[in-house]
């Protein structure tokens, strides 16, 4: 077993506090710019319109939790108009940008072991479909990482494979900076490239994005019309009640953003309610895990942020051996706040 720590595979804890710190200031900023347009809004995860006030986000943003499947999330969401000014003026998003293209340089092993899944899922497509020709979109695509990334180990691994690279992203500014001009890159939410594409796609991937949207349904439809029958929607996603979020809630000091963190991240999915949601918008269920390397380092890390009786505050008992045991058993249990999920379009 292999203890992995946030500050040797992610970011260094000094740079996980200041973009903690700067995702708060944004975060009032917002409230405070655009607090009178939010919107009232259902259950993102069964719909329903029946929920109670649960809790409140630093003081400002209301968190509501469902009467009809008990998941929490934010309501009222920040506007369009609020979430553009966020992705496209806010501090955070920079910093964030700037690890990411440090990570294209250094082959962090965090995007390689996600390109390795993309590229078994796409051997796996490709034997099924016995296909010669490929397209693949990405959604929230920022400045390309991942899909130069990924152009890189298919060009290795699928010599014969005519494959071709789409993304699209909201933040111009990150699009500016495509980090490989061979891949096609849009300014477009989901929304606007679905009224303006006539493409269908093979395999639609987006990472860490489904839990920031006011209407994550109406998005998850969305990517069910862009793709061919039998395409792949592979996301990532927080899990809402994986053990560092479980751990650490969402108004304590976050080393990597909680599930709830508006205006960023508005709904907490799970591996129990993506089956639900996964089928209200026509998909199947290939898989769904949890193979985050993180949670017991942060919470390790976390342990000031703790009140005195938590039964967390234990973790400091445990040497990096049975810590790395620990973790295992959280990727096997689905426990793990990093969570993997691969639908498959209806026949």
């Amino acid at each position: 077993m292999k203890y992995y720590s946030l500050s040797s595979h992610n970011r260094s804890y000094s740079e996980a506090v200041d973009i903690y710190e700067a995702r708060i200031r944004d975060s009032k900023e917002v409230f405070e710019k655009f607090s009178n347009s939010f919107i009232e809004r259902e259950c993102p995860y069964c719909g329903s319109d029946r929920s109670v006030n649960h809790d409140l986000f630093d003081g400002n943003y209301n968190i509501d939790k469902c009467l009809s499947c008990a998941n929490i999330f934010v309501n009222p969401a920040p506007s369009i108009e609020a979430i553009n000014y966020y992705y496209n003026n806010c501090e955070c998003n920079n910093m964030l940008g700037s690890i990411y293209r440090k990570r294209h340089k250094t082959n962090n092993v965090i995007l390689s072991g996600r390109g390795k899944k993309v590229c078994s899922l796409i051997e796996k497509y490709i034997s099924d479909s016995n296909s010669s020709s490929l397209k693949i979109l990405e959604i929230g695509c920022n400045s390309g990482v991942f899909l130069s990334e990924l152009r890189y180990g298919v060009e290795i691994l699928f010599p014969d494979l005519d494959i071709q690279f789409f993304g699209i992203d909201i933040d111009s500014e990150a699009i500016s900076k495509n980090v490989d001009k061979r891949n096609t890159l849009t300014c477009s939410s989901a929304e606007e490239y679905i009224e303006k594409t006539t493409s269908v796609f093979d395999i639609v991937l987006h990472f860490e994005l489904i839990e920031h949207l006011a209407n994550p349904f109406d998005f998850n439809c969305a990517v069910n019309s862009l793709l061919v029958q039998g395409g792949v929607n592979f996301f990532t996603t927080p899990n809402g009640d994986g053990f560092d979020n479980i751990a650490v809630g969402y108004n304590k000091t976050r080393l990597l953003a909680h599930s709830i963190f508006p205006p960023m991240h508005l709904n907490a999915f799970s591996p129990s309610i993506i089956p639900m949601f996964a089928l209200r918008s026509l998909f199947d269920v290939v898989s769904i895990e949890t193979p985050g390397i993180f949670d017991v380092d942060i919470v390790k890390l976390s342990c000031d942020e703790l009140s005195d009786n938590s039964l967390f505050q234990s973790i400091k008992l445990f040497d990096d051996n049975q810590l790395a045991h620990i973790q295992s058993w959280l990727q096997a249990l689905k426990a793990s706040v990093h969570m993997e999920v691969v639908l498959k379009k209806y026949k």
